[in-house]
């Protein structure tokens, strides 16, 4: 399984990998949905996201044919993303008329981040005709074997429960199931130990 990182210019190429494959995600169901446009919002959004953790040096990672990627922040960078003035507009103009709800998601999350030292897993996706090859899994393990020859901890959000297995095989733990802004879908937060760690309890 070919896993690589992206290059500075390949935040299209992350973002269109991201689009296809977070498509039928329930929370991006309610934040872009369906309508005029939407493949159009959802590239829009996710290039956008790319190029901030591109911009800002965190490791975005590109799998198998960049049939999958990942965007990971590491424990000595901001896990808060910092957009410039054009990745602001377009990330709002994705979300349309549910941009007050975008903002109001990301302030509801970003107030439950852990503060410890920790890779922080952004988003990560297989396109829908390549689900089921490995590829999240390759992606994943790509930065958790960094993770736990370093000792650190991983953290992640998955707004899909079909999702929670892969993430439970590699050592994430569910810590909190959150229903968005009350009405919205729910988010599991998920926390990871350093392998060395689980091994000693």
């Amino acid at each position: 399984m070919a896993i690589r990182l992206a290059r500075p210019g390949e935040a299209g190429v992350l973002g269109a990998a991201l689009a296809d494959a977070l498509a039928d995600d329930p929370v991006f169901r309610w934040l872009i949905p369906a309508g005029r446009r939407r493949e159009e919002r959802l590239l829009r959004f996710f290039s956008a996201m790319s190029s901030s953790y591109l911009h800002a040096g965190k490791p975005a990672y590109l799998g198998d044919d960049d049939a999958g990627a990942a965007l990971w922040a590491d424990p000595a960078a901001s896990w808060q993303s910092q957009f410039d003035l054009g990745q602001l507009r377009a990330i709002l103009g994705a979300f349309g008329p549910r941009a007050v709800r975008g903002v109001r998601t990301q302030m509801q999350l970003s107030n439950l981040h852990p503060r410890e030292p920790h890779w922080y897993l952004g988003y990560i996706g297989v396109r829908s005709s390549r689900q089921g090859e490995g590829i999240g899994g390759a992606l994943l393990d790509e930065v958790l074997a960094s993770a736990d020859d370093a000792g650190a901890a991983a953290y992640l959000e998955s707004s899909n429960e079909r999702n929670l297995t892969l993430y439970r095989r590699r050592g994430f733990e569910v810590v909190e199931d959150i229903r968005l802004l009350r009405k919205g879908p729910t988010v599991w937060r998920m926390w990871r130990s350093p392998a060395r760690e689980m091994i000693d309890r």
